[in-house]
């Protein structure tokens, strides 16, 4: 990957600050007043016990958690007796397809009782777009619940046309999603510039952008710049090429992007 570091914080140091995307007034509320921030939330990913036992810690100890705004819980790889009673930070909770990353090969049903279990206790759920269809009773109880939803794809052998990543978009949007995530491999900068001309495009609903692969880290601050709403990173230990660890985001985030 070419793209360099020192052209992008020129530009950012030398331009306008970028209009962050706000929600629709219509939306599901739960993660609403977070999303309306200045700049990027920051996501701290859960995926193993070693991720739960810092946040055992952190739950006595609330400054180890310092910049990170969001939890995420991946049901599809945690020991589900270890999650915590109460959390500390919203929760973001998924339970991953099999084919966009999940563990444990599990079915649908069982995906689908995994996330009507985190409904009590979960701010929004992460269901991927490929399963919106099936999912979509447990779609209108996230509602009924005012749950923010957020519909997802994940591709990890390369990034899709931006007419294709629009079209995964506007489908998001038409089966309900209040944000749209999407995670693609990067292979050259194209693919980096398709990821950047999504996240200022005028979607349906606001855009959560980011890279994997080698270039990852550098894409998620990219893209932090450019407006996506949420910015991930790992608890524990990393989960995909191209994470940061989500206690040093905020202070990089603080560094590079506009006041």
């Amino acid at each position: 990957m070419e793209i360099s570091w020192l052209r992008f914080m020129m530009v950012m140091k030398t331009t306008e600050p970028i209009a962050r995307v706000r929600t629709r007034r219509h939306q599901i509320l739960s993660l609403q007043p977070l999303l309306r921030a200045a700049t990027p939330l920051v996501v701290g990913t859960l995926h193993d016990p070693l991720g739960l036992k810092f946040l055992t810690k952190a739950v006595t100890g609330p400054s180890l958690l310092k910049g990170v705004d969001l939890l995420e819980a991946r049901l599809d790889s945690l020991p589900l007796d270890k999650l915590p009673v109460s959390w500390p930070l919203p929760v973001i909770a998924t339970a991953r397809h099999a084919g966009e990353g999940g563990a444990g090969n599990l079915s649908q049903l069982t995906r689908q009782a995994l996330l009507e279990g985190a409904l009590p206790w979960a701010s929004a759920l992460d269901i991927e777009l490929r399963s919106a269809h099936h999912l979509a009773p447990l779609i209108a109880q996230a509602h009924q619940q005012e749950k923010t939803l957020i519909l997802s794809h994940h591709d990890f052998e390369a990034t899709p046309t931006l007419p294709m990543l629009k079209k995964l978009a506007s489908k998001a949007a038409a089966h309900g999603a209040d944000l749209f995530k999407v995670a693609t491999t990067l292979r050259d900068r194209q693919d980096l510039q398709r990821l950047i001309d999504l996240q200022l495009s005028l979607t349906e609903i606001p855009v959560v952008a980011m890279g994997m692969g080698a270039a990852g880290r550098f894409s998620r601050i990219v893209l932090a710049g450019f407006g996506t709403p949420l910015c991930y990173g790992w608890l524990g230990s990393p989960q995909v090429p191209g994470q940061w660890p989500a206690l040093e985001l905020r202070e990089i985030l603080g560094e590079v992007l506009p006041a």
